[in-house]
């Protein structure tokens, strides 16, 4: 059901735009949504080949700044939620 999903936007120097739904019915911790981003991201790499991306990718630690689980959750579905690192 579309509207258990949110929409995830990468907020970093190579991979900034990157943007991914998620189910937030299918987590539970900020580190779910931060876990499931990553293997989205990381399909997408692999899927085309981006062998020197995959390499930056791997070094990079993402996280959410000022969200909680609860906001998320509870959040409009037209929201936006950044991933950043740093």
């Amino acid at each position: 059901m579309e509207k258990y999903y949110r929409k995830f936007v990468c907020s970093d120097k190579h991979f900034s735009g990157f943007s991914t739904l998620i189910d937030i019915t299918q987590i539970e911790t900020i580190d779910d949504i931060v876990k499931t981003f990553k293997i989205n991201l990381l399909e997408v790499l692999k899927a085309n080949n981006f062998e020197n991306l995959i390499e930056k990718f791997n070094k990079k630690e993402f996280h959410i700044h000022e969200n909680t689980i609860e906001y998320i959750l509870t959040s409009d579905i037209n929201e936006l939620f950044y991933i950043c690192h740093h």
